[in-house]
């Protein structure tokens, strides 16, 4: 559906009203990020250009701030709020899935540039997208074969290329009425989208050294460097189109505006919106599950609902670490300390020309200068010791060098003061200490912690949302990867992977995000604490000594420890009671005990007979209701209500054997004899052998 003639003026006077707002902050953020570059086109009074120092004061400050806050290797915690304790918890698979996105989705160099972008920028943009299987490209669509196929993955945006509505309150970005993205797209690929309109309308944009905003970066009206040149040029040789891409969050779509053609080139429904799809069902008008039993969607028929796949309505995620109490842009962390930057060139240049220009200068009387005409040079270019023959010493003397003025120091001394006031959040590093007191130079160590931990919990905010929206949105049968593998076995037991599933991501629950991080003495500290941990809990019978083991590997940094802890699972335990399921399935008999089998292992097990593909596939018959409410299959219900109360009996005398078997084991008896231990084996290992030769027999009459 093609827009209105009213709402093509919306977006065209909107795009006007952005480009003046957008030109005056990138002018802004492009000196900045000069600076950072020891670029300072700069002039100060009485010196010369090539008098002044380049002090690069912005280049320790954004390392020091973005080692101290980015997360070296941050660790996401669930805590699922509907998670009934039953089977395996499913915190410890989102945990697992989690660590598994970030190193598939390459989460640390995008969030690390977007902290980089947040210091100079006001507000640095992270972008949430679909990666399509196959050779499906997305816009900018040149970068698909870097991202993981069939996944949600988040991209870094260049803050010059995101316009935010300017009514969006300083705190909520939810309550913007859109998001306007520009970005350069190569002009083929562009035309051959399938849900582009006016194709022949679409022309490459040509670039000069005037444009506003170039090719992936900030740029005004100034002289290009070689780079921004080389960047530019690029462009128009690889026919590149200029389009503005608006988020409507207001009436949920996707329109793509493109530069030179006057309507829209696409407007279609945002893919982040919420769906509800139809059930598919089989021949028989029951409801059709795959092969886990999750109900089957038609995703060729939905309908719009309620909300949003995405935080506030928008798939971006903005890194902002102030706040401002009219914009959602805060002043950029780096513009606090421009002017003291500034000062602090401008001191250091004046004292550069101030010793220049006091340098030793020489008087000679001119008569000398007459008389020997290469004096002055004999004089200026001597070697130690040399000899120069002159008419009256007393034609000679010598300029007094000039006094840097005390006040020089002292005012530079300040404004760094000032500048780590400002920027410091590390305490190990704060200014000058050597004239503080012990009292001093702690609160200034207090301070600096506070604020560390301040900008830590936005990087914290960062990544549990740069985790949370992509498992929201594979929560949505579209977007759900089909190979999205993840260890699910319980703690402790062999890996056993399997593919996620939608219902896996719909879960609710909050992200704890704990970092190590790369500040000084960290992690030592953090090992320091740990270890005193595992001293006190290894001697406390509360703890799982199995677990606390696994704890004391992953401390070590030991890649596998799996491999080095003893295993407490009875494999083989675990086969003889799925064999027994079986049986039980197919016979509708009780198997019956053995003395010596690992009754825990068969109460741990048998209750997943509910889980076995003739349990679910006879579930669904006894399921099935006619049209007055009445079962269709009343003997599969009776089969049903048979095999759960046949197991339930079994696990009866499982129970009985193993509480009269603890009892046994606490009052005093004779030891047993080699033979008894060895009848005991022997028949346990010939009930295994009869049950496996009977269910083999069983399913081979079921071929037949």
């Amino acid at each position: 559906m093609a827009l209105s003639r009213r709402e093509v003026k919306f977006f065209r006077e909107e795009a006007a009203l952005l480009d003046t707002l957008y030109k005056k902050k990138i002018e802004g953020w492009q000196k900045l990020v000069d600076y950072y570059d020891n670029n300072f086109d700069q002039r100060i009074r009485d010196l010369e250009p090539n008098e002044i120092v380049k002090i690069p004061r912005f280049y320790p400050l954004v390392r020091d701030t973005i080692a101290s806050i980015a997360f070296n290797y941050p660790s996401m915690f669930f805590t699922v709020e509907d998670d009934d304790g039953a089977g395996q918890p499913i915190s410890d698979i989102l945990e697992r899935a989690s660590a598994a996105y970030m190193k598939l989705a390459k989460l640390k160099p995008h969030i690390q540039q977007g902290l980089f972008d947040a210091l100079f920028c006001e507000v640095g943009w992270l972008r949430l997208d679909y990666n399509p299987p196959g050779d499906d490209l997305i816009p900018p669509y040149i970068a698909n074969d870097a991202m993981t196929e069939d996944l949600v993955v988040v991209n870094r945006v260049q803050p010059g290329f995101v316009h935010l509505d300017p009514t969006t309150p300083p705190h909520m970005l939810g309550h913007g009425r859109y998001i306007r993205e520009r970005m350069w797209v190569p002009t083929k690929p562009l035309r051959d989208d399938p849900q582009i309109k006016n194709r022949n309308q679409i022309k490459a944009t040509t670039t000069d050294a005037t444009d506003e905003v170039q090719f992936g970066i900030h740029a005004v009206d100034r002289d290009e460097s070689p780079e921004v040149e080389a960047r530019r040029k690029s462009v128009d040789n690889g026919e590149f189109t200029l389009v503005d891409r608006w988020h409507d969050r207001m009436n949920k779509r996707l329109v793509l505006f493109a530069e030179g053609v006057e309507s829209e080139i696409m407007e279609i429904p945002h893919p982040f919106m919420r769906m509800n799809f139809e059930q598919r069902f089989d021949a028989l008008g029951q409801i059709l599950v795959d092969e886990d039993g999750e109900p089957v969607v038609d995703l060729t028929k939905g309908t719009p609902a309620a909300g949003w796949l995405v935080e506030n309505g928008f798939g971006f995620i903005p890194i902002k670490y102030d706040l401002s109490y009219n914009s959602f842009y805060p002043t950029a962390h780096m513009a606090y300390v421009e002017d003291l930057q500034l000062a602090i060139v401008e001191s250091m240049s004046r004292q550069n020309a101030s010793l220049k220009r006091g340098a030793r200068q020489s008087l000679v009387n001119n008569a000398e200068l007459e008389d020997n005409p290469n004096l002055a040079d004999n004089i200026r270019k001597g070697n130690d010791g040399q000899i120069h023959g002159v008419v009256d010493i007393n034609n000679f003397g010598e300029l007094p060098q000039g006094q840097m003025p005390p006040e020089l120091y002292s005012y530079e001394d300040r404004v760094r003061g000032y500048e780590g006031e400002v920027t410091q959040i590390n305490e190990l590093t704060q200014g000058d200490g050597s004239a503080r007191t012990a009292t001093e130079a702690g609160l200034i160590a207090s301070a600096a912690s506070v604020r560390r931990e301040w900008m830590e919990s936005i990087v914290a905010g960062v990544y549990e949302a740069a985790v949370r929206g992509p498992f929201q949105i594979m929560g949505d049968p579209r977007y759900t990867p089909e190979s999205f593998l993840v260890n699910v076995a319980p703690n402790g037991q062999q890996a056993l992977s399997r593919a996620l599933k939608t219902a896996d991501f719909l879960w609710n629950y909050r992200i704890e995000v704990q970092a190590g991080s790369t500040r000084p003495l960290f992690e030592e500290m953090q090992r320091g604490r740990a270890l005193e941990f595992f001293d006190r809990a290894s001697q406390r019978e509360g703890f799982d000594p199995h677990e606390l083991d696994k704890f004391l590997a992953n401390l070590s940094q030991v890649a596998d420890p799996e491999r080095l802890l003893k295993d407490d699972v009875n494999e083989e335990a675990q086969r003889a009671v799925q064999l027994e399921n079986r049986f039980m399935l197919t016979h509708l008999e009780d198997p019956g005990i053995a003395p010596g089998q690992d009754h825990v292992a068969h109460l741990e097990v048998h209750p997943q007979y509910q889980n076995m593909p003739q349990y679910q596939e006879l579930l669904q018959i006894a399921q099935a209701i006619g049209p007055n409410g009445q079962p269709l299959n009343l003997q599969a219900v009776q089969q049903v209500q048979f095999v759960d109360q046949l197991v339930e009996a079994h696990l009866q005398q499982h129970q009985q054997a193993l509480e009269q078997g603890l009892t046994q084991a606490t009052a005093p008896s004779a030891a047993p004899n080699a033979t008894q231990i060895d009848t005991v084996q022997g028949q346990v290992n010939r009930n295994a052998q009869n049950l496996q030769v009977q269910v083999d027999q069983d399913t081979l009459d079921l071929k037949g």
